[in-house]
């Protein structure tokens, strides 16, 4: 366990958030609000090793023509 971040339940962290100025409030609810969701994070883990690589557009346009 470590001294400088404690272990907090969710109402303690609320709490200490309250006491923040607005401008950190509004820092903590941007990043909150941009935390992917649990199919986003799956896409992010999907294994690419055996997909196509392209190196331009067109490349990758004649493909799907095909």
């Amino acid at each position: 366990m470590s001294d400088t971040f404690p272990i907090m339940n969710a109402t303690e962290v609320i709490e200490v958030i309250k006491c923040l100025p607005e401008e950190e409030k509004s820092k903590i609810v941007e990043f909150v609000r941009h935390l992917p969701n649990e199919k986003t994070v799956a896409a992010i883990n999907e294994p690419i090793d055996n997909l196509p690589r392209f190196n331009s557009v067109e490349e990758l346009f004649d493909d799907l023509k095909n």
